[in-house]
């Protein structure tokens, strides 16, 4: 961690961490069909979820926005685990069910440098794992070619690549979108036929 420019109010640091913000798949239609209090109350769960899968798996909760948590992690390895745990336990939760309504979350990651200054993180490591969010559909992890290249051995088995995208700002650069496979049936139906 490196100290940057200080004043007398506030202590700013730069340091590389694996940046994950996972957040509830269709939050609105979960208030239209269950109404305020259910709704509510099943978000707050999957929040709950998603924060102790963070610290679990040695990760902060930077902050909680409605149904959204932003967590840094130490390791690309510990934000997966912490990813995957959050996907079991909701998207395959029947007590997360109502009737036709599933509850699901989407979950993006991206390993990068990052500004802390007041409990919060800044710089374009966090809007590089924000847009991988953005890319994820229900029960998606998605993440990128740097985060991949920090993984384990292990992890790196279960990531296929699936697109790739420009990066803001640099016109001729583009970053690999991944998906990885947290359920083991999927990893199983990528393995070749023998």
């Amino acid at each position: 961690i490196k100290p940057m420019a200080t004043n007398a109010n506030s202590l700013k640091e730069e340091t590389e961490v694996t940046i994950l913000f996972a957040d509830v798949v269709g939050s609105t239609r979960l208030y239209e069909v269950l109404g305020d209090d259910s709704a509510r109350e099943t978000v707050q769960r999957c929040v709950e979820i998603m924060k102790d899968a963070t610290e679990y798996y040695g990760g902060s909760v930077i902050k909680t926005v409605g149904d959204e948590v932003m967590s840094t992690f130490p390791s690309a390895d510990d934000a997966m685990n912490a990813g995957s745990q959050m996907q079991q336990r909701i998207t395959n939760n029947d007590s997360l069910v109502d009737g036709d309504v599933r509850v699901s979350i989407r979950i993006g990651c991206h390993f990068g440098p990052v500004v802390v200054e007041d409990r919060d993180i800044f710089g374009a490591a966090v809007n590089t794992a924000n847009r991988m969010t953005s890319q994820a559909k229900a029960g998606q992890i998605i993440t990128t070619t740097v985060t991949v290249d920090q993984l384990s051995g292990e992890w790196r088995t279960l990531v296929r690549q699936i697109d790739s995208l420009p990066v803001r700002g640099l016109s001729s650069e583009e970053v690999g979108v991944f998906e990885v496979l947290w359920q083991p049936d999927e990893a199983t139906s990528m393995l070749p036929a023998i």
